[in-house]
């Protein structure tokens, strides 16, 4: 997928490095982080985070695309967010998101997201763009509704974790609900 690096006000989205090793494992260890990513289990060593930060880095892939966030002020990464399940028939993307804690409540993913869904809508294309969330995973629910993200509806015991099948909402914006935007 052909991507480019994305600049909001306080924000850098860019392409991962090798050098985000370190805090790739961090990220994807910390408990916080991953309290409702119910699709796959924390890095248990550096290997498993480098599956995961190979996964990031490529850019070949016709299928997704991930972005490293930081600040624009600052070379440390916060968090990541991208395109999974790319679909170039129906022009569908799912997003996926995820933020350090120290960032928690500043406004930082929705500045992400607000940039990213302009470059799906606009750059790659997307008529449609989708989002699995837990239930109960308040924040995140509460995001997708602020950016005007639609309730489709529950989708029942989506994720098996850890012995237990967890429910996800289902979020949708449409490229004809973002005009005017």
């Amino acid at each position: 997928m052909n991507i480019s690096e994305l600049k909001t006000n306080r924000l850098l989205l860019r392409n991962f490095e090798s050098s985000d090793l370190d805090f790739v494992h961090a990220h994807f260890s910390n408990s916080k982080v991953t309290a409702f990513l119910y699709d796959n289990e924390p890095p248990e060593n550096i290997d498993a985070s480098k599956e995961i930060l190979d996964w990031c880095m490529d850019l070949a892939s016709p299928t997704h695309v991930r972005w490293c966030i930081t600040l624009i002020n600052g070379s440390n990464p916060i968090g990541t967010c991208g395109f999974h399940r790319y679909d170039n028939t129906n022009n569908a993307a799912e997003i996926g998101y995820d933020l350090f804690p120290d960032h928690w409540s500043n406004g930082y993913m929705s500045e992400a997201l607000t940039e990213m869904l302009s470059y799906g809508f606009g750059n790659l294309g997307l008529n449609r763009i989708y989002a699995f969330v837990f239930v109960n995973n308040a924040a995140s629910n509460h995001l997708l509704e602020k950016l005007g993200f639609s309730l489709e509806g529950v989708v029942r015991e989506k994720h098996y974790y850890k012995g237990k099948y967890y429910d996800h909402n289902l979020y949708s914006l449409l490229k004809s609900s973002r005009l005017g935007h």
